[in-house]
C-alpha cells in the first residue's frame, strides 16, 4: 500500500510540471477553470503468493467399536393352568355304629355282700354272694338256708331253681342296683299251702371284689 501512495503522488507531480510549462508557451488566456487531475490508476501490483498453508492430516479418529446389544434371554411361556375339573360329588357313606362299649366292670366273676330284711326272719341268704358280669350287667346266686322255696320273681319276672331236689333253694337273680334295696318275692311251700313272702336284698358295691 506505501508503494503505491508514493507512485500515485510522483505521477500527480509529473503532471503538474508538464502543465505549468505548458502554460508558460501559450500566451496568456483567461485561465480556465482548473481540472482537478484525477487520480492516476493505481497499478494493480501482482498479488503476493500465498504460500500454500500445509492442509493438517487428519487425525485418525478412533474407530469405536459397536456395542454389542445385550441379547435378551427367552422369557418362559407361562403354561396354561387346567381349569378344575368338577369332581363328582361322592355319595355320603353310612358308617357302621360303633358297638356301645360298657361302661361298668368287666365281664367276670365277683362276690359282694348282701344283707336280707323281710319275711318271718327265720329264712337267711348266704352272703357274701356269688356274682357274675355279662355286658356289665349283674347277677346274683341267691343260696338260702331253706330248701322250701320252689321260685323268686324280681319286677314280675319269675326265676326258678337251680339247685338239686332235696337241697337247699338256690337261685339267679339280676342285680339292678347297688346299695339300694330291691324287692325281691319268694315263694315257700313250708306252710299248708304255696305262700309268696316278700323280702328285699341290698348288695353293698364297697365289697365288690372281682374273682
Amino acid at each position: 500500500m506505501k508503494q503505491n501512495t508514493m507512485a500515485r503522488l510522483a505521477a500527480l507531480a509529473l503532471t503538474l510540471t508538464v502543465l505549468a510549462g505548458c502554460a508558460a508557451q501559450q500566451p496568456q488566456q483567461p485561465p480556465e477553470p482548473t481540472q482537478t487531475p484525477s487520480p492516476a490508476p493505481e497499478q494493480s501490483q501482482p498479488a503476493a503468493t500465498t504460500e500454500p498453508t500445509a492442509t493438517p492430516a487428519p487425525e485418525a479418529t478412533a474407530t469405536t467399536e459397536p456395542t454389542t446389544a445385550p441379547t435378551p434371554e427367552p422369557t418362559a411361556t407361562p403354561e396354561p393352568t387346567a381349569k378344575p375339573t368338577a369332581k363328582p360329588t361322592p355319595e355320603p357313606t353310612t358308617a357302621p355304629t360303633p358297638e356301645p362299649t360298657p361302661s361298668g366292670p368287666e365281664d367276670g366273676s365277683y362276690t359282694a355282700k348282701v344283707t336280707l330284711s323281710g319275711g318271718t326272719g327265720r329264712a337267711t341268704i348266704q352272703s357274701p354272694a356269688a356274682l357274675r358280669c355279662s355286658g356289665g350287667k349283674f347277677y346274683a346266686t341267691i343260696v338260702w338256708s331253706s330248701p322250701n322255696f320252689d321260685y323268686m320273681k324280681v319286677n314280675g319276672v319269675r326265676y326258678d331253681l337251680i339247685s338239686a331236689p332235696g337241697s337247699n333253694s338256690v337261685f339267679e337273680i339280676p342285680v339292678t342296683a347297688f346299695d339300694a334295696p330291691l324287692t325281691v318275692i319268694a315263694d315257700t311251700v313250708a306252710m299248708s299251702e304255696p305262700h309268696e313272702v316278700e323280702y328285699t336284698v341290698t348288695f353293698d358295691s364297697a365289697s365288690l371284689t372281682k374273682q
